[in-house]
Order: structure tokens, then C-alpha cells, then sequence
């Protein structure tokens, strides 16, 4: 029996909608830091690692408009969007012994796979800039695989290549310039041949921008033009993460949080600083920034912070298992996973709130897989042009396998599309069958305080064939253990035990079958 027979993802899909009025505030953007609109360009969408777009997502009609087997998994990268196309990262192997992943293009209105490069090694986040899209692969001796890569993102053929000794990740691309990590430091790279234009050293983490500056989680902020050290508060142990409308912000963790924290970009110093009531293990220290407000979830919850004082402005629990960090689409706040708090139970779930009130708009349930052990969740949504693009995985597995073998894309779209006939909007649409699910929710609310580049022989493959459509899933919780960004390493013999042994020789039994 094949892969897809074995998944066999069903055809059940809910929504339950209360359109609420939305309202029009939304931040201004900042240099280097807005991208252009129907795009979402790289982690956390934007130069600024925002986490939020001016696009709008899906209306209270949501419906899923196309699902697929990934033949593969993305616990550890998200979807980037670009000029009507959408760009995967993908695992298709990712265990201690081995790392294989794709990168692969579709054409989202076509509905159709534009090019695939196979034959590589697990693949990061991409980041697309200037035609271009730029990725780094973990964990693969094949030379030719491995490294860090920049395709043309129209056909995924080889503009340049960097092997793994330089060691190249954690690219960003804003106002045509090329930011990386590398073995030796923070780097710019000119993006048409990868060639080192300045470099700093003693620098070893993500960066976000703004305002002509680079912010490394680590504490420290150098000029994007010459990599100059601004200033350094590395030692004040909180991790820089987002940066907007003249502030950077950042988490502490640990013995040091955890809280939330906001600094001036000029200088480095805390404007304010918000301890946060709950154990390390309860929130999500990943950041969105939009609409006056940082968002962030917290256990259940999503919680909601005036973004120039740090103080309290909403909080809204939501009665189901919530996964990773929330994101923002004009004046509406996404936030994903499933929608029961039994392990082998649920389904995947978004949940859109008000990003002003903290009210939810509404909740849509989808995902439902063949898979007794673990039911689906879905990971963070990314947004772009009216859409919500995001994957799902079996949250709560301790088995790395699984979450290669367990996995599919969705993008969850309105089922009536606006159109234009003499000059007049109206809107057309697509009667869909629908099964409802409730997720309960509450609001609380506060008021607001005052190198050498190489040739590779490309693999990749052109095509114009339809990816199968299919529909939705169920879902299931757990608390999801992950070391060095792999799922599962170092809790197997601990938490996996006899859960985990059960659930693969159940896969051995139906892989015979």
C-alpha cells in the first residue's frame, strides 16, 4: 500500500465564523522592513521579523482551497510567498542518521508545482529577494547537496553556491542587499555572487532590521553598511528578535524571564519591560508585531501588549491546544493548532482574532488524517494575499520519522471571491460543504498604559502537473520536546517508550499491508 493510501486524508472540513467589524489601524512601516503586498518573503515575513503583513487572510467564509501530501515534512521552516507563487522547504528524511529534504515552487492560482530541486539536504526557511531565492541545508556530507544555495526562483536553476564550510544561514534580504550568518561572523554578501562585502566577527545568530540597522538575537546591533558595532547589550541575557516603528524587541527565557522587553534602536537602551506569570514551558517566546500591539501566545492563550509602554491590553484564552507563535494579517491576528487537548484526538485549527479588541472572528477546523496515535496540529500561518498558508504535523511525537511521514500543506482561502463587473465590486460564491466545529474562547481586556563560489550540477525539475487536491484532517495534543531544533532527540527513551513503539509497529504492520 503506498504513502498516500496509508495517510488516506479525508474529506472533512469545519468552520464556524462571527464576522465582527474590524478596524482600520495599522502601523506605518519602516524602512527595510515592509515587503511588497501579496508576499511573505522570509521567517517571520519581513526584514524586520515582524511576524505581520498589510495583506488581509481569509474572510468568516474560509474555506481550505488546496491540501496536499508533502511527501515530507516542515516542523522546523515555513512557507514563503512571492508574486503569485509559493516556495516549500521540505524534510524528507531528518533523524540522526540521516538529513534529505526539496525546495519547491507552485503556482498558487494554477494550483500546480513550477520546479522542484531534489537531491539535497534538509532545507531552512528561504528567503526571496531581487528573482532570487536564497536557503541554507543542515546535516549532509554530499558535497553537492549541501551548503548554502541561490536559485532563480522562476525555475530553480543554480545562480550560485557556497559549500558547507563556509558555513552560511539565517539569510535576510532588504533594500537589495544580502544579510547572512556565516562560520566567521554576521555578514552582507553580494546577492548575484555571494561574494563577502563585509564581515564581523564574534557574531552567531538570527538578525532582524531596520531603519538602516541589523539586530542579532544575541544583544548586539551593527550598521547595515559597513557592519560596525552600534552598540552591545549582549550581557543583559534577553534575545533580540523584532524591530519596528523605532524599537527592537525581544525575549527573555530561562533563569533570566520570562518577559518581554522593548529597546530604542538608537542606543540599545530598555524602553520598557513586562514580566510575564507563566513557567518557560507555557508560552512561546516568538514575537508579532502589528496594529500599535506585540502578540505572543502564552499556554492557551494569546496575549496582547501596547507596543510603545508594555502594558497588558488584552488577553484571549481559546479552548484548544495552541502551537508556536502567532501572525498577523492587516487587522487580524492567526493563531494555529488543534482543537482538542487529547493527544490522538481533534483536528488542525486557525483561529483569527481582532488585533484592536482581542475578540475572536472566527475558527476553522481542518487536517483530519488517517492516524491513530497523534491527530494533526497546525503549525504558525503565514498570510499573503487574502490566503493562509500553513502545514501540519503530529504534535506530540517523540519519533523523528514521523514528522516526515505525517505531514501536508494546506491553504485555507474565502469561499466567496470579490469581482469586478462595470466598475462595481461583487462578490461570487462557491457553495462548499462543511462540517461545524466550536472552539470556545474568552476575552480580558485592560486598557492601554500611557568565500569561493562553486558550480553545482543542478537537479532540479521543471513541471506543469497538478499536485493532487484533497481536503482536511483531524488533529490530536501533546507537548512537543525538541533539542538543537530536531523533534524528539534526547526525550526517546524517556517520553517516547512504549507510546513510540507502539505507533511504529503499527506503521511497520500497515506498510506490509
Amino acid at each position: 500500500m503506498n504513502k498516500t493510501n496509508r495517510r488516506d486524508i479525508l474529506k472533512s472540513v469545519g468552520v464556524l465564523g462571527a464576522t465582527l467589524t474590524v478596524g482600520t489601524q495599522f502601523a506605518p512601516s519602516v524602512k527595510g522592513t515592509s515587503v511588497p503586498s501579496n508576499s511573505w518573503t522570509t521567517s517571520r515575513g519581513n526584514a524586520g521579523r515582524t511576524g505581520a503583513t498589510t495583506d488581509n487572510g481569509p474572510r468568516s467564509d474560509v474555506t481550505t482551497e488546496w491540501s496536499f501530501d508533502m511527501d515530507g515534512g516542515m516542523h522546523t521552516t515555513e512557507p514563503v510567498v512571492d508574486n503569485g507563487m509559493f516556495y516549500l522547504a521540505v524534510s524528507t528524511a531528518h533523524t540522526p542518521s540521516a538529513s534529505n529534504g526539496y525546495v519547491a515552487a507552485y503556482d498558487v492560482a494554477e494550483q500546480t508545482t513550477v520546479w522542484k530541486r531534489k537531491n539535497i539536504a534538509r532545507p531552512g526557511t528561504p528567503t526571496i529577494g531581487n528573482g532570487t531565492i536564497y536557503f541554507a541545508t543542515f546535516g549532509s556530507e554530499d558535497a553537492n547537496g549541501t551548503g548554502f544555495f541561490a536559485l532563480d526562483s522562476s525555475n530553480g536553476e543554480t545562480k550560485w553556491h557556497k559549500s558547507a564550510s563556509a558555513g552560511i544561514s539565517d539569510s535576510l534580504f532588504t533594500d537589495g542587499r544580502l544579510y547572512v550568518n556565516m562560520s566567521a561572523g554576521a555578514a552582507h554578501l553580494d546577492p548575484s555572487t555571494g561574494d563577502v562585502i563585509w564581515s564581523t566577527e564574534g557574531i552567531n545568530s538570527s538578525a532582524c532590521y531596520a531603519d538602516g540597522k541589523l539586530f542579532y538575537a544575541e544583544g548586539i546591533a551593527l550598521s547595515a553598511d559597513d557592519g560596525s558595532v552600534l552598540w552591545d547589550v549582549s550581557t543583559d541575557e534577553d534575545q533580540l528578535q523584532s524591530a519596528t516603528n523605532g524599537l527592537v524587541y525581544s525575549v527573555k527565557t530561562g533563569n533570566a524571564g520570562p518577559a518581554v522587553m522593548a529597546r530604542s534602536v538608537d542606543d540599545g537602551s530598555v524602553e520598557w519591560s513586562h514580566s510575564l506569570s507563566v513557567d518557560d514551558s507555557f508560552w512561546n517566546a516568538t514575537l508579532a508585531v502589528a496594529n500599535g500591539h506585540v502578540f505572543f501566545r502564552a499556554g492557551n492563550s494569546v496575549r496582547a501588549l501596547d507596543a510603545k509602554t508594555g502594558t497588558e491590553a488584552w488577553v484571549h484564552e481559546v479552548d484548544a491546544e495552541l502551537t508556536n507563535a502567532p501572525a498577523v494579517g492587516n487587522n487580524t491576528l492567526y493563531i494555529a493548532g488543534r482543537t482538542t487537548l487529547d493527544q490522538d484526538d481533534g483536528d488542525a485549527v486557525v483561529t483569527a482574532i481582532d488585533t484592536a479588541s482581542g475578540d475572536r472572528q472566527w475558527d476553522y477546523s481542518f487536517g483530519s488524517w488517517n492516524f491513530d496515535e497523534y491527530g494533526p496540529a497546525a503549525k504558525t500561518p503565514v498570510i499573503a494575499d487574502g490566503r493562509v498558508y500553513t502545514t501540519t504535523y503530529p504534535m506530540g511525537s517523540t519519533l523523528d520519522w514521523m514528522y516526515t511521514e505525517y505531514a501536508d500543506f494546506h491553504i485555507l482561502g474565502s469561499s466567496s471571491k470579490p469581482t469586478t463587473t462595470d466598475g462595481k465590486t461583487t462578490e461570487t460564491t462557491t457553495n462548499t460543504t462543511s462540517e461545524t466545529s466550536t472552539v470556545n474562547a474568552t476575552t480580558s481586556k485592560s486598557a492601554p498604559g500611557q568565500s569561493t563560489t562553486q558550480k553545482t550540477t543542478s537537479s532540479t525539475e521543471m513541471s506543469k502537473t497538478t499536485t493532487t487536491k484533497s481536503t482536511t484532517g483531524t488533529t490530536g495534543t501533546a507537548t512537543m520536546t525538541a533539542s538543537n531544533g530536531q523533534p524528539g532527540f534526547g526525550v526517546l527513551t524517556t517520553i517516547g517508550g512504549l507510546a513510540g513503539l507502539g505507533a511504529y509497529l503499527r506503521s511497520r504492520v500497515e506498510r506490509k499491508e
